[in-house]
């Protein structure tokens, strides 16, 4: 099956407090899906801890049979505090469920599992990043990549894949060595979304081949927001 979107964002109230996860069953036969929902906390590292969350939501329908070829909307409603002081962010497991096999049948059934992060944001929030630390690191085959340490003092989620960076690297005398620069789709499509929430700080090691030369790396980001 396949299931979009996978990142979506809301409002804590009004009409952007509710969106539309399309499930899509591209096998050839009936698949029971069901969704739940946990909201998540993010470490430094990107460690994520969960606890359930099903009632800061209405769903609907929470669960579905969908036949071959079919497409099922499940409509989702924020619920939750609507005075929110602070983003919070859920993830949404759409999961297949097991079904009786017929008598006097065994095997194995595989089951898919897709998550789908949901994020609900104060009314009026505006995110933001800024930079804490950048620096270069070397991976075991001797590949250089920027390691960068990040704060979003907002009160609302972002994404680092919704910002613009630029790396300069500099040698002992602090003359410049290269410079290069990447757009929020050139980190979405390698880094990932990069989910940084409010009032957090993420450490990022991007995974992106560095020039040789230079034995500092300077970094800038400029916030632009998801698109």
């Amino acid at each position: 099956m396949s299931v979009t979107p996978i990142v979506f964002d809301l409002e804590a109230a009004g009409r952007n407090a509710n969106t539309q996860l399309r499930v899509t069953n591209t096998s050839t036969g009936d698949i029971p899906v069901a969704i739940s929902v946990s909201e998540v906390t993010m470490s430094e590292a990107g460690e994520v801890s969960a606890a359930s969350a099903d009632d800061d939501f209405v769903i609907f329908p929470f669960q579905a049979l969908i036949p071959p070829g079919a497409t099922q909307v499940f409509r989702v409603q924020y619920v939750g505090d609507p005075e929110l002081e602070a983003s919070k962010s859920y993830i949404f497991s759409v999961a297949q469920q097991p079904v009786a096999l017929p008598e006097g049948v065994s095997g194995i059934q595989i089951l898919y599992n897709f998550e789908v992060v949901g994020s609900v944001s104060p009314l009026g929030g505006e995110a933001d990043l800024t930079l804490l630390s950048s620096e270069l690191v070397t991976n075991d085959d001797g590949t250089r990549r920027a390691a960068l340490t990040v704060k979003n003092p907002s009160n609302t989620h972002a994404y680092l894949s919704g910002s613009r960076l630029e790396l300069t690297a500099k040698d002992e005398t602090g003359e410049q060595v290269w410079s290069r620069s990447w757009r929020p789709q050139e980190i979405g499509q390698t880094v990932g979304v990069g989910l940084v929430q409010p009032g957090k700080d993420r450490r990022f090691v991007l995974p992106f081949d560095l020039p040789e030369g230079g034995s500092s790396l300077e970094a800038s980001i400029r916030y632009i927001g998801r698109r």
